[in-house]
């Protein structure tokens, strides 16, 4: 049996061919989808759908798996219907071996476009995002870095998947989302606004994280596809283009054995890039930290 909730009375289900269940029927064979292709969309998991429940989305209905402890909901609006299913038609119903036992749907917002754009200290853009994890994961350093804004283009995933939501721990819920039609285009359009964009690239005519200089204006941070890197012409479009320095291989200081050994010698960095998660987490990290502290002087310098 389902644990007790003052507030909340879960409603039996018989069958997972009740229509009311539909939003969450055989979600493993449905489409991943870009930006923009559904009307809600589906959470899993007590922690998130909680943090779903506390957020402004409106929660279309929520699953629990029976003999589950509702108070993890927290506070559902009223009129929020709430389902008590068995282990195994929670299985039937998301088409695999469902076992984190909440699942949650909510209506979808109309996202943003560039006009809606803030002129945050940070913000993030992605472009042609195609892996949910590397998004998920890029969403949640973002926001323990403490930004609020996202821009994404249409070729990306959509950030309300169930993994992307996972991943980021329920970051996705807490950003604002702007869609770019045109991301060269939006960037110079930025740029108009005084808005400065740099383009993540291993381009040899990048520069280092490390230099670059932080003054007042709002920042954009542009973040390519795993593969690919960033377009061309979303590079020439930013404003500057951005790296972080691999540091070289060490040079060997013993004698060398007469029998050919393999060696990194002469080789440069032992590797020549990063996930792009991992690289989005350390730019992020720069560029708050070069924020705080132009921040940090100004108020030194009005005292």
């Amino acid at each position: 049996m389902t644990r007790s909730h003052p507030l909340i009375q879960p409603i039996p289900i018989d069958s997972v061919d009740d229509p009311r269940l539909s939003d969450f029927r055989d979600l493993k064979r449905r489409p991943t989808g870009r930006v923009l292709n559904s009307t809600h969309f589906v959470v899993e998991g007590q922690l998130i759908t909680g943090r779903l429940i506390a957020s402004d989305f409106g929660v279309r209905s929520v699953v629990v798996e029976q003999g589950r402890d509702l108070d993890a909901l927290g506070e559902v609006a009223a009129g929020t219907p709430v389902y008590a299913v068995s282990r195994d038609q929670m299985r039937q119903l998301a088409g695999f071996d469902f076992h984190r036992g909440f699942l949650a749907s909510a209506a979808r917002k109309p996202l943003g476009g560039i006009d809606d754009f803030r002129p945050d200290p940070v913000s993030l853009a992605l472009v042609h995002t195609t892996d949910m994890e590397n998004l998920g994961s890029m969403v949640r350093s973002a926001a323990a870095m403490g930004i609020r804004q996202i821009l994404i283009d249409h070729r990306s995933v959509d950030p309300f998947s169930r993994r992307a939501m996972r991943v980021s721990m329920g970051a996705v819920l807490g950003m604002r989302w702007l869609v770019m039609n045109d991301p060269a285009g939006d960037l110079r359009s930025l740029a108009d606004q005084g808005v400065v964009s740099l383009a993540s690239t291993l381009a040899a005519d990048a520069i280092s994280i490390g230099e670059v200089s932080i003054d007042t204006q709002p920042t954009v941070l542009v973040m390519g596809n795993e593969a690919e890197g960033l377009p061309e012409e979303v590079q020439r479009a930013a404003s500057e283009r951005v790296t972080i320095p691999m540091p070289t291989a060490p040079q060997p200081t013993a004698p060398q054995p007469t029998t050919p050994q393999p060696t990194t010698q002469g080789c440069g960095p032992l590797v020549d890039s990063l996930n792009v998660s991992v690289a989005a987490a350390i730019l992020l990290y720069e560029l708050t930290r070069a924020e705080r502290l132009t921040r940090a002087e100004r108020k030194r310098g009005q005292r």
